[in-house]
């Protein structure tokens, strides 16, 4: 009975411990709660212009706001210009500003986590860069045809490669009646993200043993 006894009180204890810190509100002497207030995000005009759509990674219709990353928020100046895709080592975002009545990037969450895992072994220091790329679709097909870097290339060349394998894999679902593709010509920004994994002390090291 003691052990019973014993047990029922903790078991308690530990069920009163729970309730006090999962509590999702204080409150102040003066009667009022304490609620988190979480930043309102505004919304902004299309990167793409005025009535286009946008889709994420997935697929899904989303809008422009201030809580975006600035390369998703600002308004683009190529008219061909129809995929933003972000890649760090813990993020893959993507977001078609552009013709989605027309064609459509088919999701691949699998690709876009292996994209991710390709840019942990470049998390050295903190660093950004973009680059873009100008996709040449068969005009029968739909397929891939031609890919090559167009204006902006990666400072890093490894990183240049994972950038241009990545848009390589894309497939596209094309909106016409008879599936034929409309649009076959067009441009992909990319923005990478690398983060400080390693001291300056290391990559030095890293660096004479390559050569």
């Amino acid at each position: 009975m003691k052990f019973f006894s014993l047990f029922v009180s903790v078991f308690l204890f530990f069920i009163l411990i729970h309730c006090q810190s999962t509590s999702p509100v204080s409150s102040h002497s003066n009667g009022e709660t304490n609620k988190e207030v979480l930043p309102e995000k505004d919304i902004l005009p299309p990167p793409g212009g005025e009535g286009e759509m946008i889709l994420n990674e997935s697929g899904e219709e989303v809008q422009n706001h201030s809580g975006e990353i600035p390369f998703f928020q600002k308004k683009s100046d190529l008219p061909t210009e129809l995929f933003r895709v972000y890649i760090a080592s813990d993020s893959y975002m993507v977001r078609q500003i552009r013709h989605t009545d027309k064609i459509r990037r088919k999701p691949d969450p699998g690709g876009d986590e292996l994209s991710k895992e390709e840019m942990k072994k470049f998390d050295l220091l903190s660093f950004v860069d973009d680059g873009m790329i100008t996709i040449g679709l068969n005009t029968i097909t739909g397929k891939l045809e031609s890919i090559a870097f167009d204006r902006r290339v990666p400072r890093i060349n490894d990183v240049a490669k994972i950038i241009q394998n990545d848009a390589s894999r894309f497939n596209y679902e094309h909106l016409s009646k008879d599936g034929a593709p409309i649009i076959t010509k067009f441009l992909v920004s990319y923005q990478i993200r690398l983060y400080p994994g390693k001291t300056r002390d290391e990559i030095k090291q890293m660096l004479q043993k390559k050569k």
